[in-house]
């Protein structure tokens, strides 16, 4: 597990030295057995330059050096460079801001195709399962955002993901699809002709994974995608959700990240919107609001004194959704 390092430490040289790390040492560096993405950012803040590696050299300065000593490499072996023309790293000048300011977990390494050059955008999320008043809501809301030239940020995945890349196309707005699976593997494969028409519209498609990674993506990269969704983005918002809904999760990296959240809350009692329901009722200090959202107890505290319900924003309607002033994310 990681911990935080101390913020002086007197053996830390990391000031003296030139940044050399290249994508291809973040790669390796991510392979290695117990290298998370935490300790391998603080490893190259301590060390910028790889040409000076020497492991011992974190004993004083790395708080879980114990924990990963067996790990780290003596030193650094031969590496095929990557191609700078489709993946990017964390310290690349071309790296989006947003990601940038993730409060944890930023992606190090990231495969891409298309438009880098994002300004403000808003992640629009929600079930695979997509019911026909949910799609309404997400054409008047994409709409609404793509007229304030927001990009839409979401999945590709089917449901509220490719009902809203679409609606984004037909309103000639930028898009942009975080995937689970490498781009040499766009999943699921009846969204391959949108996620071209993406790309011809000027957005973009995002990867953490290496062309060539397994045909069948691991369950754990859909959570990881939903936290880059909501990194991204300056506000989320959730259209369609069961309470145990993978959208759940992305609600969760909203909260972490300190990220606005816009939740569609329906008339109607379906089980489809269960987890809006939920996103939109008064907050009770009975609810186990960490086994829904995996909170941490201090999440939650923070939650019940300040706010009397988890979103920040609630729509009703599709004249709402069509007419909501997004301006308002970006105030205190």
């Amino acid at each position: 597990m990681d911990k935080k390092t101390d913020n002086i430490n007197i053996f830390d040289k990391s000031s003296d030295q030139e940044f050399t790390w290249q994508s291809k040492h973040i790669k390796y560096f991510l392979s290695l057995k117990n290298i998370g993405p935490t300790t391998l950012e603080k490893i190259i803040n301590l060390n910028p330059d790889i040409n000076l590696w020497n492991k011992n050299y974190f004993e004083l300065i790395l708080s879980n050096f114990n924990e990963v000593k067996d790990y780290l490499p003596d030193s650094i072996p031969s590496l095929e460079n990557l191609d700078d023309e489709v993946v990017i790293s964390f310290k690349d000048p071309r790296y989006p801001e947003a990601f940038k300011n993730m409060k944890k977990n930023k992606p190090l390494l990231l495969w891409f195709k298309g438009n880098l050059n994002l300004e403000k955008s808003i992640a629009v999320v929600g079930s695979r399962n997509i019911i026909p008043e949910t799609g309404e809501i997400v054409d008047s809301f994409t709409k609404n955002a793509s007229d304030n030239e927001f990009t839409i940020v979401s999945g590709l995945a089917k449901g509220v993901d490719e009902r809203a890349h679409i609606a984004a196309l037909n309103n000639n707005a930028k898009t942009v699809a975080i995937l689970p699976s490498s781009l040499d593997n766009i999943l699921p494969q009846s969204n391959r002709k949108l996620a071209f028409e993406i790309l011809e519209n000027g957005g973009l498609l995002l990867s953490e994974y290496e062309p060539g990674s397994p045909k069948v993506p691991h369950k754990g990269n859909y959570i990881a995608r939903n936290r880059l969704q909501a990194g991204l983005s300056d506000a989320v918002f959730v259209a369609q959700t069961d309470i145990t809904g993978v959208t759940m999760s992305t609600v969760k990296h909203t909260i972490d990240n300190q990220k606005k959240l816009i939740v569609y809350s329906s008339k109607n009692d379906f089980q489809e919107f269960k987890g809006n329901m939920y996103l939109t009722s008064e907050l009770k200090e009975e609810t186990d609001h960490k086994k829904i959202l995996g909170l941490t107890d201090k999440q939650i505290i923070h939650l019940l004194n300040q706010k009397k319900i988890i979103s920040d924003f609630v729509i009703k309607s599709k004249e709402e959704a069509n007419s909501f002033n997004l301006n308002q994310i970006y105030e205190f």
